[in-house]
């Protein structure tokens, strides 16, 4: 759920995207995951994966496995072509020709436990977040808004949006993955295009 930072008033989700005007238009990708025994499975991976060379070491001040940790992870894959057939329509550029045009670059797993904090930051590319449990508030402060998550949530954000938390208040962990989505380097694209014009050839 997103709800302004500072009023009472709940903001409008229409046909799974966010169109926020504050002090910039951004377009936010929301939706619910509808299969809690692959978000469970996503749970038991974090806890089994965490890297401690990783602790309190990113933005991220708790726990994370590997940046790689799901990049070819099936369960995840599954995910990624649930939100593309979710959303060729609501964000066509995006994810209508996403094999042609774009790569996941990583996607890992958070683990924050209580009193664990985000700090503030941005990403220079599309990027997204599965919550696995419910938890606390992610804020974004220069859109005014914030999410409170639930198990099964999702969003994607464009770039260049400011995110982050102070000191989770939350008495149990809260479990997330985070991947990061880019436009494809010359050399995979054309790789991609010319596999796809094979097979249609073949």
């Amino acid at each position: 759920m997103i709800n302004f930072i500072d009023k009472k008033d709940k903001l409008n989700e229409t046909k799974n995207t966010l169109s926020v005007t504050y002090p910039r238009t951004v377009n936010i990708l929301l939706g619910h995951y509808p299969y809690p025994d692959i978000v469970h499975n996503f749970i038991l991976d974090i806890k089994n994966n965490l890297d401690p060379n990783k602790e309190n070491y990113t933005n991220v001040q708790g726990g994370m496995t590997s940046w790689l940790h799901f990049l070819n992870n099936d369960n995840f894959k599954n995910f990624f072509t649930y939100l593309i057939n979710k959303h060729q329509t609501t964000q066509p550029s995006l994810f209508k020709y996403f094999l042609e045009r774009y790569e996941i670059t990583n996607a890992w797993g958070n683990e924050i436990k209580p009193n664990d904090s985000l700090n503030y930051h941005t990403h220079p590319c599309w990027h997204g977040i599965l919550y696995l449990t419910k938890g606390c508030d992610l804020l974004l402060p220069e859109l005014n808004i914030k999410i409170t998550p639930e198990a099964g949530d999702y969003y994607i954000f464009p770039p260049e949006v400011v995110h982050g938390f102070d000191k989770s208040k939350e008495q149990e962990n809260r479990y997330s993955l985070i991947f990061n989505i880019q436009q494809a380097n010359e050399f995979n694209f054309n790789k991609k295009l010319k596999e796809k014009y094979e097979r249609k050839n073949s």
